[in-house]
């Protein structure tokens, strides 16, 4: 690779990154060419992979640190960033050794976190590595910060050699005949990926696409026909139908609020323990409980769910009546959107929140148990190769912002990184490719193409 780092034009480097369609691959896909326009102290490579089970950024680590290093190093340039920081768990000893041998120079530094969730969120990581707190509702850049994904940092390095987005690294892991770490061409079916590790080893699965905490429930041959491989994928998980996690994610709304009405003893548990309460965050998840429980929605005690990031802490591992507030602070969230309300509450930072946050941290082994997943943290698995399909979906929305507009039509013949989807106008958004090379079939939401 040549120009990276201080010898690359800053515009140049942003445009690199826009053309391939670089967006932040451990979340909701926020387009990196607006994200890399910003000026900040700080830059961190986020290498944390907090989810159980997941081994798609250890894949990527591992096997792309130069890659990565020369990515981070050139992101650091172009934010005028005087510190650039690369943070794994300490666990991640092969990726701490791959790292350490392009670090000699001592222009980056390697962070190593202890081995709780969420340690990859990223209010956690800057709060961890800076010392600051965002905002409620805020972004790293408030405090100086500005967080990149590993696996999105190895795609910009790729974009400074002219090649798009256009492959994703996917973790197969659960109730799978051979679980495995694959490479697949974006718009790969999810179905695909699990008959390509052997297909499921029990008679009634479901899946989650994502991490157990914050993923979702793919529970009919139809969902899952549908489900497609994007950029922001990392793992599918395969579990029996009716493991705890799956009824936890299937009850209603109605449940949930009898539930809370009922059983909710106010004991703080969810706040207390809530990661981004013990960041100073003004944010009280029993008060939520205590107002939803109450039928009083449009109370400020719920209109504090706007401020929740829906980690899963407070449902799956802080209450002890095993109620429901993480998908009632979703679910409020989502009545508050319908109606066009927005938070208008305290966003101010209360540092004494913080004084026990050391000790409040959730291990993850004590995490796996209260999730009924221990038996799957040991399966470690293996590298499954690339994987080639005959036909991919590759949906126009794959980020934040607005769909990209097709600029190909049915008929059309196209090669693998040729740009299939255009970023409307000044409008948010990312450049979607070709992932295959092939025939155009169809043109709506998203593009099919066939090899031919």
């Amino acid at each position: 690779m040549t120009g990276a780092g201080k010898g690359m034009n800053t515009d140049a480097f942003i445009g690199m990154v826009r053309d391939a369609g670089v967006v932040g691959e451990g979340g909701a896909g926020f387009p990196a060419h607006v994200k890399y326009a910003a000026s900040v102290e700080t830059v961190i490579a986020n290498g944390c992979e907090c989810e159980p089970l997941l081994y798609s950024d250890q894949y990527i680590m591992g096997n792309h640190a130069p890659e990565i290093v020369q990515a981070l190093k050139a992101v650091v340039h172009a934010t005028g960033a005087s510190r650039g920081v690369i943070a794994i768990k300490r666990k991640y000893t092969g990726a701490a050794k791959a790292f350490k041998r392009f670090l000699d120079d001592g222009s980056l530094e390697l962070a190593q976190l202890d081995n709780f969730y969420p340690a990859g969120d990223e209010h956690i990581l800057v709060h961890e590595i800076t010392g600051k707190t965002i905002p409620p509702l805020g972004l790293p850049k408030e405090v100086g910060a500005l967080v990149a994904n590993v696996g999105s940092l190895y795609s910009v390095n790729e974009a400074m050699n002219s090649r798009p987005v256009t492959r994703k690294v996917v973790t197969v892991t659960g109730e799978v005949e051979n679980p495995g770490v694959i490479q697949v061409p974006i718009g790969t079916r999810v179905a695909d990926c699990i008959a390509h590790c052997g297909g499921p080893a029990t008679d009634d699965p479901v899946y989650v696409m994502g991490g157990p905490m914050m993923g979702h429930f793919l529970d009919t041959p139809g969902n899952l026909d549908q489900a497609v491989i994007t950029k922001t994928s990392g793992g599918i998980i395969v579990l029996p139908r009716g493991h705890y996690l799956h009824e936890c994610a299937t009850l209603s709304v109605e449940v949930m609020r009898k539930r809370a009405a009922t059983a909710c003893i106010q004991c703080r548990y969810c706040t207390d323990l809530c990661p981004r309460y013990l960041v100073g965050h003004s944010f009280e998840t029993h008060k939520v409980m205590r107002a939803f429980g109450g039928g009083e929605d449009s109370a400020m005690g719920a209109m504090q769910a706007l401020l929740c990031c829906e980690c899963g802490v407070c449902e799956l591992f802080s209450c002890p009546m095993r109620l429901s507030p993480r998908r009632i602070n979703a679910a409020l969230k989502g009545s508050f959107g319908k109606q066009g309300v927005s938070y208008d509450g305290a966003r101010e930072v209360r540092p004494q929140q913080s004084a026990l946050r050391d000790y409040r941290k959730i291990p993850v082994p004590r995490l796996a148990m209260k999730l009924d997943i221990s038996g799957y943290m040991d399966i470690h698995p293996r590298d499954g190769g690339a994987f080639e399909p005959e036909r991919v979906v590759i949906p126009l929305k794959q980020h934040i912002g607005a769909p990209a507009d097709s600029v190909v039509k049915v008929g059309a013949r196209v090669r693998t990184g040729d740009m299939i989807g255009e970023i409307p106008g000044d409008a948010l958004g990312a450049r979607v490719h070709a992932s295959i090379s092939g025939k155009i079939v169809r043109v709506s939401d998203s593009v099919v193409i066939e090899r031919s």
